[in-house]
């Protein structure tokens, strides 16, 4: 290792960051100098003391700064070879699994993250940042934010030269971190410390040579040492340059390659370039070494510095330059399975076309890749100037053209989707070509937003192609699928859903391209029946979609698995709907699927609310929060994770705190989703408060059936009137509450079983005085279709109906409610079956622990709130993010009656906590 002078607040305060991270904490360091600074030398001085098994390092390389995830790739083999690093290693390996879903970017980033928590500490060193490709700075951000949701333990140190990327990592980080970013400008070292490190890189200089080399310098510690082993001339480079036209030619020669590859080399890899034997590379390199111009590092060589390698780059004849690319590309390629190693082959195409060279067949391997959606914006700008400069004639362009599409869609690049689509479709040789092409155009323009020019390529393909089954179904699904999505749906485009879906059913399904058609097909098919609230159509669709997709389609499966999950739902099957969510829900979080995974936490928490389990739907949304806070909530269904959110505040906390988090919620949604929105919070209003809160709840009925006439959605209309029947019952508003029901019953063809139990509710309410014979059959029907929450609900309006008859029974009734909602977690439902019970005389007292049971995580977090943890580091020691700890605090508190952490503490004892202090 070379001479380390100076530098020692710059040292400190990376020492500190580092410090944080083996600490337990989240912290990280920019380094920040111009090139020669020293960047690299201290970042190795810094990590000196870093234990090895916690060190992950990067390094980014100008040739590779546009390959995805070349920067990373030693960190993930690294990670993926630890503990916690299974599925890290399933997502990452050469195996082509023909179940196995287009690889998002994001499941790598979410794998590495679970890596990273089980290895534990971490110091992740990155070096040369302003040549990082994107994914793996993005993958360095993925970990930091991670970390900091979940407790863990890492501490990034990074460095670059000055640059808008560069600039950009730190604020991003900041963001991340607050307050635990420290920014290190390298500037140049002072004249004690460059004189110092003069006299210990050339002692035999006397006074005068030494100050002169620390005048030349500028303070640059690589210029320093260059000047110094050139004897101070000025011209360093030019010195270099001639010194190495002095050199052998093999040494010239080696310098050359290595500083086209831009990275280090083996040097068994020199001998396969060169074709030399591995005596004539050892001693080229042998001799670049002691020139100063190369170093070796575990058995890797590699040009001493870029500035260096700039210079060498100067020099090159562009003919020798292109040669060497040319040499590497098919080194590359022949190196590597094209199918399995995508990134590598990136780097071959890449290379290949650096030096001019068209390999069209390679550019096509790269293209059908199955980890091809890896390569992201710039793998697939490459792609489309290999295209655009081969041949036009050449009959693999046509194929580079659709497969170039291809993935386009995949990575939603729809502009450059539609614009190979149209390419494919004008050089079509063949009618059926032209037509698939002229479809596929079509879906890129709806995706665009066109309609008009969707519309209009979906005629054309209509008209161009000749007898194909599997396009038949295409275009009549398609055709389906932009009228369902173009305003409010027509009879016409649900009888063509059900058309495309009866078509599909006749294909082969032997065929590949015939099983994704009628996959494509039953999804319409079951969008057009939810739609039309037929759900037992909803129930098949789902159901053929799930089993034609097993085995084929993994993401297609558990997409459709949920779908009829929901579906079950709505018939009232709740168990199962129940057991399917929860399948999808493990499958998805054990494949790494994160945006499933999101989605079937919503539902699996929805349903666990519906059946009334509190406590559990509270661990499944912390579960779900926790994932949210790393890869963000854009839910794909109607909602995401803060709906869910808001009814749990909603009955497990504090009511108003909820109805307003859904208010907030709704401000950010569609006109469609706010419909489901106000007419819940409508609902929520009137069973808490009754006729106390009826102009609220009239408020919000008013402007969910202002967004459901702007909507113009059928079923979310009739869905309305129910919800607002139900809401204008309970406030007392009975003559608007029967009309709305009238509606109801006028519009609802296939009412459900949730809906019969709702309208007897209503109707029972509707009654002078309410009907406690059709309040209990209500509540007794809810129980067995394992409606848990419609159960206690129901449970108070018939205790309240009680009263005028039977005043000893409705007090019994309402107080066995309480005591089911207070074990279920549903506090709300027991404070207002508690008020009840009050206004007939019935004195109601606060419960303590035993009244408010606490769940194992809160359990948990009152232990170490008793031991003086602070919400950190619980987070820490749970896993869980800090947000999340501030809720557990706070039910904590609530459940407990303390009014704060110190008489927590001093209650915690009678809690019968193991490990607490006595």
């Amino acid at each position: 290792m070379s001479l380390f002078v100076g530098r020692s607040d710059e040292l400190a305060r990376l020492a500190d960051t580092i410090a944080v991270g083996v600490s337990g904490g989240v912290a990280a360091a920019v380094v920040v100098g111009e090139a020669g600074s020293g960047k690299s030398r201290l970042l190795a001085e810094a990590s000196r003391e870093v234990l090895p098994s916690n060190l992950l390092a990067m390094v980014g390389y100008e040739p590779e700064s546009a390959v995805p995830l070349a920067a990373a790739a030693d960190t993930l083999h690294d990670l993926a070879e630890g503990p916690g690093g299974n599925a890290l290693a399933l997502l990452l390996s050469p195996a082509v699994d023909a179940e196995r879903s287009p690889l998002e970017p994001l499941q790598v980033l979410e794998a590495a993250h679970r890596a990273l928590h089980a290895h534990g500490p971490a110091v992740l060193l990155v070096d040369d940042l302003q040549w990082v490709d994107r994914l793996s700075v993005a993958l360095c951000h993925f970990l930091v934010r991670a970390a900091a949701a979940s407790g863990g333990s890492l501490a990034v140190v990074a460095a670059g030269r000055p640059s808008g990327a560069v600039t950009s990592f730190a604020s991003s980080l900041a963001n991340v971190v607050p307050g635990s970013v420290a920014r290190v400008d390298l500037n140049p070292l002072n004249p004690e410390e460059t004189l110092a490190l003069a006299r210990a890189l050339a002692p035999h200089l006397d006074d005068t040579a030494a100050q002169a080399l620390v005048t030349r310098s500028g303070g640059s510690p690589y210029w320093l040492a260059l000047l110094a082993r050139s004897r101070g001339d000025v011209d360093v480079i030019g010195r270099v340059s001639a010194q190495m036209r002095e050199a052998g030619a093999d040494a010239s020669d080696l310098l050359a390659l290595l500083a086209v590859a831009g990275r280090p080399l083996a040097l068994a890899d020199v001998v396969r370039l060169q074709g030399w034997e591995t005596r004539r590379a050892d001693h080229a390199a042998r001799e670049l070494v002691a020139r100063g111009v190369v170093v070796q590092s575990t058995g890797a060589l590699g040009v001493s510095h870029d500035l260096l390698r700039d210079a060498v780059l100067a020099d090159l004849p562009d003919e020798l330059r292109r040669d060497l690319h040319r040499r590497i590309g098919e080194s590359l390629a022949s190196a590597t399975d094209a199918v399995a190693d995508v990134l590598r082959l990136l780097q071959a195409v890449d290379h290949l076309h650096r030096a001019g060279v068209t390999r069209l067949h390679l550019a096509l391997d790269l293209a059908r890749a199955p980890r091809r959606t890896l390569l992201g914006d710039d793998g697939l700008e490459l792609l489309v100037q290999v295209a655009d400069e081969a041949d036009p004639a050449d009959a693999h362009v046509a194929a580079l053209n659709v497969e170039i599409e291809a993935l386009s869609s995949a990575l939603a690049r729809h502009d450059v989707a539609l614009e190979r689509a149209m390419l494919v479709a004008r050089d079509a040789e063949d009618e059926l070509t032209r037509a698939r092409a002229l479809l596929r155009a079509a879906r890129s323009a709806f995706a665009l937003g066109d309609r008009r020019t969707a519309r209009r390529h979906l005629l054309e393909a209509h008209s161009a192609y000749g007898i194909d089954d599997v396009l038949d179904v295409e275009l009549v699904s398609e055709e389906s699928m932009q009228e369902l999505w173009s305003g409010a749906p027509t009879a016409h485009s649900r009888k063509l859903a059900r058309t495309a879906a009866n078509r599909a059913r006749a294909l082969d399904l032997s065929d590949g391209s015939a099983r994704a058609a009628c996959l494509e097909a039953l999804r319409v098919e079951h969008e057009a029946a939810y739609q039309e609230d037929d759900v037992e159509a909803m129930v098949r669709a789902a159901r053929q979609r799930a089993e034609t997709a097993f085995g084929f389609d993994l993401e297609a499966h558990l997409s459709s698995s949920l779908a009829l999950a929901r579906a079950l739902r709505r018939a009232g099957r709740i168990e199962d709907a129940f057991e399917c969510t929860e399948r999808v829900w493990s499958e998805a979080h054990r494949r790494v699927l994160p945006r499933l995974t999101l989605d079937a936490a919503y539902w699996l928490g929805t349903m666990l609310v519906v059946r009334g389990d509190l406590v559990r739907a509270q661990e499944v949304l912390e579960e779900g929060e926790s994932l949210a806070s790393r890869v963000g909530d854009e839910a794909r269904g109607r909602h995401g994770l803060e709906r869910l959110a808001s009814e749990i505040d909603y009955l497990a906390g504090d009511w108003r705190r909820g109805v307003n988090r859904l208010l907030r919620y709704s401000a950010d949604g569609s006109d469609h989703a706010s419909v489901e929105l106000h007419q819940l919070v409508a609902l929520w209003l009137a069973q808490v408060g009754g006729p106390e809160l009826a102009e609220e709840v009239a408020d919000q009925i008013s402007a969910a059936t202002a967004c459901s006439e702007i909507a113009g959605c059928p079923r979310c209309a009739t869905e309305l009137h129910l919800a607002a029947a139900d809401a204008l019952a309970h406030v007392g508003k009975l003559d608007a509450a029967s009309a709305a029901l009238r509606q109801w019953t006028v519009l609802q063809r296939r009412p459900q079983p949730r809906d019969v139990i709702v309208r007897s509710r209503v109707a029972a309410l509707l009654e002078t005085p309410p009907s406690v014979d059709l309040l209990e059959r209500a509540f007794h029907s809810a129980e067995e279709r394992g409606l848990g929450l419609d159960a206690l609900w129901t449970r108070i309006d018939s205790g309240v109906a009680l009263v005028a008859s039977d005043r000893v029974r409705a007090k019994a009734l309402l107080a066995e409610t309480a005591d089911l909602a207070a074990s279920s977690g549903a506090r709300t439902v027991q404070e207002v079956a508690e008020k009840r019970l009050r206004a007939l005389g019935v004195r109601t007292w606060r419960r303590g622990p035993a009244g408010h049971a606490l769940t194992e995580r809160e359990r948990a977090v009152a232990l170490l709130v008793a031991q003086g943890a602070s919400n950190p580091e619980i987070a820490q020691q749970l896993f869980v993010s800090r947000k999340t700890v501030e809720r557990h605090v706070t039910n904590v508190l609530r459940k407990v009656g303390a009014r704060n952490r110190a008489e927590l503490a001093a209650r915690v004892g009678a809690l019968d906590l193991e490990g607490a202090h006595r």
